[in-house]
């Protein structure tokens, strides 16, 4: 796990400096003076779209990249690997069909958005750059994981785009650009980081591309089709489920709700830093670990990724929850996003969940049976949408949470049920139990205490730094996660050299 350790804690660190720019993005995007909740709530609904794009475009390829890899580099000499060249391939055609279907669709897309989301028909072609830049990148990246080049994508993908980003938000509220300009300059995000990862790859002699097909594609054809066909639907599903929420509200609400529940999905995506990254090392590792029937390795890293990632959670969530509307009145934000306060409550209890069973998506995915990540997926889409659907024309805003909340509850109990069932592999401990105890004790003493006594920015700062300060305490001294007491025990020495 050392190695997993090391490069996880250099990519969650780019991740969180990604956040640090992702924190200005929003607090600029949801201030009451510089852009409107509708503004805001358009930036999302591209994203969502263009990345739904990406995911019907792809074809399926991106587990292609991962699950072959080790088999194209063993097997071929880097100017036989065709590989990369036949990812991109399939992705072209997967995007010329989207972009066709799309057109198709148009008078449907005025239809549902056209009476509460008028901005979004204005721009809605703009997601195609967007879409494809997006997918040219995706596959890139998955590539360069197989050369171990997950951190590069951390940095990429969470820091550099959203310091683009911030820069445009910048022109826009010095009066440099309009709001037109800014909408495109923000479509072309993916063409910046898409660029900067294939000149790296191409500098470090990495960037094979073959148009001749290899006799590694043709002895795995079969296979690979078969792979791609199942991939396919589990990326749609993915991305759909994803982005499903903003798409309802634009729908049902209007664009303002869509902002407002973006806010509290950004604030919540803060919890996932750790899973991102761990996911960028711990795929070709499970993957390698399958191909040689290393199972101990497999739980290993297994249970090691549940604890941590619950750990990191369950710390930061409480950091917020006690801090959510101090945060908002504090920063002027707009008022309308304290509507989204139990949003991010419930969307919260979603990622611990996500977080708290660690990478079994990933094991399941890497594995021969990597089918049920697909009928899983399947099934979480399945429930979510009507639920998405019936709860938000019921409750509103606070509707899509709730459907988050049940399909991934159950969808997470039905994989947890399949690794200990068929693998004997289960994340859990009493150690688990006793974080989440911890966890909510120590919130609830903060919460009683500095409500009371402080206000401000002093009450933000000094209720977050004590539930750090105690909660770290108390996992390294009951040594609740191995990697994490290595951490801070390399901390320790470290301070204990520097007096």
């Amino acid at each position: 796990m050392s190695d997993i350790r090391k490069n996880s804690l250099k990519a969650t660190a780019w991740i969180y400096i990604g956040f640090l720019f992702g924190a200005v993005n929003t607090y600029f995007l949801t201030h009451r003076d510089w852009f409107t909740p509708d503004q805001n709530g358009l930036t999302r609904s591209l994203i969502d779209i263009s990345l739904l794009i990406y995911a019907i475009s792809s074809l399926g390829t991106s587990n292609l990249m991962v699950k072959f890899f080790p088999y194209y580099e063993d097997n071929l000499k880097p100017a036989e690997n065709d590989l990369l060249s036949l990812a991109f391939r399939i992705s072209l055609a997967g995007f010329t069909i989207t972009a066709l279907l799309m057109w198709l669709m148009n008078p449907l897309i005025i239809k549902k958005f056209g009476t509460n989301s008028i901005l979004l028909v204005d721009y809605i072609y703009w997601t195609l750059p967007m879409g494809f830049f997006a997918l040219q990148y995706y596959i890139l990246e998955y590539y360069a994981y197989g050369f171990g080049k997950g951190v590069l994508g951390s940095l990429l993908r969470e820091t550099i785009l959203r310091l683009y980003v911030l820069i445009i938000i910048t022109l826009k509220i010095a009066g440099w650009i309009n709001f037109h300009t800014f909408i495109i300059l923000f479509t072309l995000q993916y063409g910046l980081i898409t660029c900067i990862l294939a000149v790296h790859l191409w500098k470090n002699g990495s960037l094979w591309i073959s148009f001749k097909t290899s006799r590694v594609t043709r002895k795995y054809r079969k296979k690979i089709i078969a792979m791609l066909a199942f991939t396919f639907l589990v990326v749609i599903v993915t991305f759909l489920r994803q982005s499903i929420d903003g798409l309802v509200l634009a729908a049902k609400q209007n664009l303002g709700k869509v902002g407002i529940f973006g806010l509290a999905s950004y604030m919540v995506s803060i919890l996932q830093a750790p899973f991102r990254s761990l996911v960028a090392v711990t795929v070709p590792k499970l993957s390698r670990a399958w191909k040689e029937k290393n199972l101990p390795e497999i739980q290993r890293i297994y249970e090691r990724s549940s604890i941590n990632m619950l750990a990191f959670s369950l710390c930061i969530f409480f950091c917020v929850w006690m801090n959510y509307t101090r945060g908002i009145e504090l920063l002027h934000i707009h008022p309308s996003y304290l509507e989204g306060k139990w949003v991010f409550f419930l969307l919260g209890c979603v990622t611990i969940i996500e977080l708290g069973t660690g990478v079994n998506g990933q094991i399941i995915g890497t594995s021969t049976f990597w089918r049920v990540e697909l009928w899983t997926s399947l099934l979480l889409t399945l429930m979510i949408i009507p639920l998405s659907y019936t709860l938000t024309s019921k409750y509103g805003l606070i509707g899509p949470a709730y459907a988050n909340l049940i399909s991934f509850s159950v969808y997470n109990a039905v994989r947890y049920y399949f690794l200990w069932k068929k693998f004997g592999l289960q994340p859990f401990s009493w150690k688990t139990l006793e974080l989440l105890i911890m966890a909510i004790s120590i919130y609830w003493l903060i919460d009683q205490t500095i409500g009371v006594w402080m206000n401000g920015w002093t009450a933000l700062m000094v209720s977050c730094l004590m539930y750090i300060a105690i909660y770290s305490m108390w996992i390294y001294i009951r040594k609740i996660s191995p990697d994490v007491y290595q951490l801070l025990e390399t901390m320790k020495n470290r301070f204990q050299k520097s007096r």
